[in-house]
């Protein structure tokens, strides 16, 4: 999501972004508007900074070890404003006096949305489909599944407000054309509200378990993909999301070159979704997409009959890159499915005709 941006713009530069004022998720380095809801992007400055993804207290300038914990720093951006010292009221994008005493504004910062999606339990974090509510899931020995509750700026919740259930196993039902349940165990609050727990006995890993949770009292029960490569690790060094894009996306010159480069992101893409690594996909999708859009400065050198279809084609695969850093993020494989099969549609469309 939001952590590819600092390819862009460097790790610690402050400048100016755009951003939608509901969905503040949504960062880009030019004007547009927001793929979630139309509006208009407005201006914001935002500072970069590392900070621990359990103390958010620690803001350091370089990357590193949380002095506290230990923990691995992660990338974060903050939102720069200026407010009055007397008037808390005012708030402005730019420096410059209060309307109401003419007091210089002071600079302040605050935490931006969706920039901490670093597992706090060596398990897979994923957000909910409100926007609001994010999750993590873990496997531990002897069988025990845990679910932990984060809220939007990933800071824990009581696990005691919700409800679930771990599902090992289901089958379609092709008359009711619904799922049916065939294995699942129910997530049980810990006495402290930490976490929910199910007990789903030893699993052969790699393994999967579905985790459906029911984040209010009349809402339906949302659907998590947990895929297991081996034992969750609660000791272990957070892997920041930062790291798995140390080098900044370079953009080739040829539009061919920008095509195989798409092409390399999308197979980058099926493994992950192979693998159901889907809360990785955000990083090859959206460098994907930065490479469309750099391609549609291309479309008039094809050849005439090609256009349209090019046109086509870089369109779809930035709408479908955005729907798997959104439906990554949510973890239900379904819409990962989905979502890929629209962008390697695109990708190969691309790629077959630079290929002519």
């Amino acid at each position: 999501m939001v952590f590819l941006l600092w390819l862009f713009l460097g790790a610690q530069e402050a400048g100016l972004v755009w951003t939608c004022p509901v969905h503040r998720e949504i960062t880009e380095t030019v004007a547009g508007e927001c793929p979630i809801c139309s509006r208009e992007l407005v201006e914001t400055f935002v500072r970069y900074a590392y900070s621990c993804p359990i103390h958010s207290v620690v803001s350091e300038e370089l990357p590193g070890q949380c002095p506290i914990c230990g923990h691995a720093l992660y990338l974060v951006s903050l939102e720069v404003s200026y407010a009055c010292p007397m008037h808390p009221e005012v708030r402005e994008r730019s420096e410059g006096s209060c309307p109401i005493c003419h007091m210089a504004l002071v600079a302040e910062t605050s935490t931006r949305p969706h920039q901490d999606h670093n597992p706090k339990h060596g398990g897979i974090f994923f957000m909910a489909p409100d926007n609001w509510h994010h999750l993590e899931g873990a496997y531990l020995e002897e069988g025990v599944f845990r679910v932990y509750l984060y809220d939007n700026f990933s800071q824990a919740m009581d696990a005691r407000r919700f409800r679930g259930r771990a599902v090992l196993e289901e089958e379609f039902d092709a008359k009711l054309k619904q799922t049916r349940e065939l294995v699942a165990h129910p997530l049980v609050p810990s006495l402290d509200g930490g976490y929910l727990e199910a007990r789903v006995g030893k699993l052969a890993l790699p393994g999967e378990v579905t985790a459906k949770i029911q984040f209010a009292s009349e809402g339906p029960f949302e659907r998590f993909d947990f895929a297991f490569a081996d034992l969750s690790k609660e000791d272990q060094s957070v892997a920041t999301e930062s790291d798995s894009s140390a080098d900044a996306l370079v953009i080739p010159e040829a539009p061919a070159d920008i095509a195989a480069a798409i092409a390399e992101r999308n197979a980058i893409v099926r493994d992950l979704v192979t693998t159901g690594a889907f809360g990785e996909v955000y990083v090859p999708a959206l460098e994907a997409k930065e490479l469309a859009i750099a391609l549609e400065g291309h479309i008039l050198e094809a050849p005439s009959e090609l256009r349209g279809e090019l046109e086509w084609a870089v369109r779809q695969l930035v709408r479908s890159a955005w729907l798997l850093d959104d439906y990554g993020d949510l973890g239900n494989r379904e819409q990962v499915l989905l979502a890929y099969r629209l962008f390697d549609e695109a990708s190969v469309g691309i790629q077959s005709i630079y290929a002519k």
